[in-house]
């Protein structure tokens, strides 16, 4: 069970208890750019065009909308989408930094690292973080020097 507080645009808020795990929840708002429809149904003031930052602790996730973030950073010509925050891991992961120094950095859970990385790999075809920083480098993702 997850519970969730989305803070709409016009600073009310929504509270939504999901009987889906606090990962599972994660994964589909990244899957989405967004809330995903089984949130955004829920709520009438949640708006489809909005990227919300998350922010989990325990079994509760707080959905932040972020006005300033593009839903697609990054598009490469097989259709790969980065997101901004995906973006800022990878970049950390280009300097070698660990997950848990990345979580402290970003100000996020090591487990919300964990579903960057993974739809980084998703994304980029890698099988490693090693190698979704190569890819990118290659892709000109990444900046020379990370």
């Amino acid at each position: 069970m997850t519970h969730l507080i989305v803070i709409h645009l016009d600073q009310t808020f929504s509270y939504h208890i999901l009987q889906l795990p606090v990962g599972q929840v994660l994964l589909d708002i990244q899957a989405a750019n967004g809330l995903p429809d089984y949130i955004k149904s829920e709520s009438s003031l949640c708006k489809s065009d909005v990227m919300y930052a998350t922010f989990c602790w325990k079994d509760w996730i707080i959905a932040l909308p972020d006005v300033t973030a593009k839903s697609t950073i990054f598009q490469s010509a097989g259709g790969s989408r980065l997101t901004r925050r995906q973006l800022d891991v990878l970049n950390f992961l280009s300097q070698g930094k660990t997950g848990k120094q990345i979580a402290g950095r970003l100000n996020i859970s090591q487990r919300s690292v964990s579903l960057h990385i993974s739809a980084l790999k998703r994304n980029l075809n890698a099988n490693t973080a090693a190698e979704c920083v190569q890819k990118a480098a290659r892709l000109g993702i990444l900046k020379p020097g990370g």
